[in-house]
């Protein structure tokens, strides 16, 4: 302890030279992470364990506000869009899928730069992003306007916004790292119990247009603040993790997305991460007519929604200590197990429970996925580089979400029944959980 007091005093006897005082400001870090290990600075070692909640809480904050580029709060947009440019909901579609593939294709490069930036210069330019395609938005009055807005809000919002919050819990969390994907994520459907009403009360009053200014100021006033002071409280537990991987960068030069694509790891865990977005887009895009098909009330389709919501946030949450006990790896090829059942409830029966029931088995296994997914990149290929590995997959994911509601049409105007289409399904999922028991 004498020896860190010293370096202490030296640090702030050199006021006056900035390259010393950082060097004996490192200095100072790794004696105190060796004292740490030997388990001498106990005290020390759980004062710094406090900051696990204040970069908890930071994860949370950027996924509840990844909400301004979800689809369940951008389509309450979409009327007066629409009546803007005077356009069809076919067309609306187009310009919607275009702009969200447009942001996949774009999600391995800036993804990937989590990697190489400091995680709040990288946070601040994702919000930053965020604001200004909110912006946009409210000022646009010509189609080209709109997409390029759609574009950055479906980018920085569904895409980067939630790759940052889950990245810096897979980089900054080892022992506890499943917990704290499990927690974070619940900020996504945080966002859509809350969101929706809130941005709907604020069109009635203000008009679509100073609601999405009202939602760029809140980005400014609400979330800049609190990320930086949440990380600056966490900045002793990311100096120390920098400085135990100084290395990172000769790695970082032999990875990228053509590596990853070659690799077997890829080609395991891909099909499952494809099959999930395209099964869940696909029926939230038709659910209304699945309804019809089973004979099912509009408002109880509706109404079931949040049985997913919830099943998502139990499953995210309640999977993280097995993920930190037994390792994502071990539980990858089982979590697909909630859809599967979910899919044999929805061939098997009519009857109005099973919609919600099934909804809540999607959401559980989409959470319990989700958690172990992102997990299960940091065991795979390290947390270096987590950034342009996630941002990979990220990009898989939006483009099935394209991709679903365009088969999913194809299959139903061929008059094709739900039935048939959920057994196809069916046997495409447990195919590709089969192919996730392969080993790594």
């Amino acid at each position: 302890m004498f020896l860190v007091s010293s370096l202490l005093v030296l640090y702030k006897n050199t006021k006056n030279n900035p390259n010393s005082k950082e060097k004996l400001f490192n200095i100072s870090l790794v004696l105190q992470l060796n004292l740490f290990k030997s388990g001498i600075l106990k005290k020390q070692r759980n004062k710094i364990i406090k900051y696990d909640l204040n970069l908890l809480l930071f994860g949370f904050l950027i996924a509840f506000f990844s909400s301004f580029g979800q689809t369940f709060l951008l389509s309450l947009y979409v009327p007066s869009i629409e009546q803007l440019l005077q356009i069809s909901n076919t067309e609306f579609g187009s310009i919607y899928a275009v702009a969200t593939l447009g942001s996949a294709l774009s999600l391995p490069w800036l993804g990937g730069y989590f990697d190489k930036v400091d995680v709040r210069s990288y946070s601040l330019m994702v919000i930053a992003g965020l604001f200004i395609s909110l912006l946009l938005l409210s000022f646009s009055y010509h189609v080209l306007m709109v997409i390029v807005s759609f574009y950055g809000l479906r980018l920085f919002g569904q895409g980067l916004m939630i790759h940052t919050s889950v990245s810096t819990m897979s980089r900054y969390f080892s022992t506890n790292r499943g917990k704290a994907i499990g927690v974070v994520g619940v900020g996504h459907p945080a966002g859509e119990a809350v969101m929706p009403l809130i941005i709907t009360l604020l069109i009635g009053v203000v008009g679509w247009r100073g609601t999405l200014q009202i939602s760029a100021l809140s980005t400014i006033l609400i979330v800049v603040p609190l990320a930086i002071i949440l990380l600056n409280r966490s900045k002793i537990r990311i100096r120390f993790y920098h400085m135990q991987h100084s290395h990172a960068t000769k790695q970082l030069e032999k990875i990228n997305v053509r590596k990853i694509i070659r690799q077997k790891q890829f080609w395991i865990i891909a099909p499952l991460v494809f099959i999930v977005g395209f099964t869940n887009t696909a029926i939230f895009f038709f659910q209304l007519k699945l309804g019809e098909a089973k004979g099912w009330s509009p408002e109880w389709v509706a109404g079931s929604i949040s049985a997913f919501a919830l099943g998502g946030a139990v499953g995210m949450t309640s999977i993280g200590g097995f993920v930190d006990r037994y390792t994502a790896i071990k539980l990858f090829p089982y979590h697909m197990l909630g859809y599967i059942f979910g899919l044999i409830a929805l061939i098997l029966f009519d009857h109005p429970l099973v919609y919600p029931v099934a909804l809540a088995l999607f959401g559980l296994g989409g959470g319990t996925g989700n958690t172990i997914k992102n997990a299960m990149f940091t065991e795979i290929y390290g947390a270096q580089i987590i950034g342009q590995v996630r941002s990979t997959f990220v990009m898989l994911m939006v483009l099935s979400t394209a991709l679903g509601p365009v088969v999913f049409g194809i299959m139903l105007d061929m008059n094709i029944s739900y039935t048939s289409i959920f057994i196809g399904v069916l046997i495409t999922t447990i195919l590709t959980s089969l192919n996730g028991l392969r080993r790594f």
